[in-house]
């Protein structure tokens, strides 16, 4: 005879008997289970029939269960806070399985009366939990339930505050989602400072974590592209706490460049060009130095610059070129002008300043009265601003402008005719005297008479 005929009988008793047991326990009186102390079989009882209705998601089923084993065996089995977690995730259940929005509400309301609770509860019962955790679990709730909880809840706070205060309690540990709801939720109320601060704690705390340093450079580059102070005020404390850094000041240079603020800017040039700034930032200095009207010390940052390996552009030529014209330095900017139109086509601005010098040239060296060979000069500057308005045709009107005052001091008809060698529409070259550096070939013409 096959053995399995029994041993399922066997088993079949077995189970009857506990659950006839179970059933007894069950029945138990409330006031007889006050009366003493729960034995260990009752409270695992209570327990068992709690989670294998919860784990099924029968949480109708599984909540006097629950109860009973919070108010009488909250530890059980292991001593942990696994059965506090549970009520409130068996209200939320409830409220999920709700037809009925107000039940749906009155079941949340319960689950974060709970969850208010539910540390200070943990501690008096003497059970292990993490506090980040309850923290970070709060923030949750109130973020999934908002749009039944829109004012929150007794004893709970904002999403914000409570993730918040999980990073403060464990500022390693809390995932990076939950530091940016804290960051995003800033931006949203425009509390740009609360944000910037934020940042900088999280940044102190986690600064080796690519993940969060990636958020905390997307939340400050949309901080500053809405508030340049707000950019400046983080970087002007940040050089405070690190006067050396010669990152810091190039970015609070950049800063105070892009905000306009000229005064600053300079007087930060004078620590930075000290250290090791980059060619680039060599560069703007240079220029700012010039626009300050100081070229000698522009063109020493533009050398500096070179040193350091950086490719002088159109600009910076053009930018040396007037700080050579400053120091009437005049065939030397010539030549810089000229580097300026090689490197870019259409440069006009550089052949208007070509033009300039020419007319600069005379007044410097005819003395009290222009002679012939002084006014013949301007037929060379008039060249250049007539090609400054043919490549470019944005400066045309300047160019016109130059053109019709320096064609007035033309030489006249009669100093052409006195000329031996001139003759209208002749080519000659200025390059005599004073003027030797110019050496342009042009053309002669006149004056254009008064009448």
């Amino acid at each position: 005879m096959s053995l399995t005929a029994p041993v399922l009988r066997l088993q079949s008793f077995v189970a009857g008997a506990l659950c006839v047991g179970l059933a007894l326990l069950v029945a138990t009186s409330p006031a007889s289970a006050q009366d003493s102390e729960p034995s260990k079989r009752e409270k695992l009882m209570h327990y068992s029939l709690y989670y294998e209705n919860y784990k099924n998601d029968n949480f109708e089923s599984a909540r006097s269960d629950l109860l009973w084993v919070l108010n009488n065996a909250p530890g059980v089995p292991d001593g942990d806070d696994d059965n506090y977690r549970r009520v409130i995730r068996l209200y939320e259940g409830l409220a999920d399985q709700a037809s009925d929005e107000k039940a749906k509400k009155a079941y949340l309301d319960t689950a974060a009366t709970y969850l208010a609770s539910a540390v200070d509860q943990i501690k008096k019962d003497g059970l292990e939990h993490t506090s980040y955790k309850w923290e970070r679990r709060k923030g949750r709730f109130l973020e999934e339930h908002q749009d039944v909880l829109p004012e929150g809840a007794e004893g709970l706070e904002t999403p914000t505050a409570h993730y918040r205060r999980a990073f403060e309690l464990a500022p390693k540990d809390l995932d990076p989602y939950y530091i940016q709801q804290v960051l995003q939720s800033h931006l949203e109320d425009n509390a740009l400072q609360k944000a910037l601060d934020f940042a900088n704690t999280v940044e102190s705390k986690r600064g080796d974590d690519e993940e969060v340093t990636k958020m905390i450079s997307s939340v400050r580059k949309d901080i500053f592209g809405k508030n340049s102070q707000a950019k400046i005020a983080y970087l002007e404390k940040q050089v405070e706490q690190s006067p050396d850094s010669t990152k810091l000041l190039t970015e609070l240079f950049d800063a105070y460049n892009q905000q306009g603020n000229v005064e600053k800017a300079s007087e930060l040039s004078k620590r930075l060009i000290k250290m090791e700034p980059s060619a680039e930032t060599v560069r703007q200095i240079a220029q700012m130095r010039l626009e300050d009207g100081r070229p000698e010390d522009a063109l020493q940052a533009y050398e500096r610059a070179e040193k350091q390996g950086a490719e002088l552009k159109a600009e910076d030529y053009f930018n040396r070129g007037t700080a050579y014209q400053k120091m009437e330095k005049l065939a030397r900017a010539r030549q810089d002008y000229q580097a300026a139109i090689d490197m870019k086509d259409g440069f006009g601005r550089a052949y208007i300043a070509i033009g300039d010098l020419y007319a600069r040239a005379v007044n410097r060296c005819s003395g009290s009265e222009m002679a012939r060979n002084d006014r013949a000069v301007y037929w060379a500057a008039v060249d250049k601003y007539r090609q400054a308005k043919e490549i470019d045709s944005s400066i045309a009107s300047v160019a016109d402008s130059k053109i019709q005052t320096y064609r007035r001091v033309f030489p006249t008809k009669e100093d052409v005719f006195y000329r031996e060698d001139w003759e209208s529409g002749q080519s000659f070259t200025i390059d005599y005297g004073c003027y030797s550096w110019i050496g342009e070939t042009t053309s002669v013409r006149s004056a254009p008479s008064s009448g």
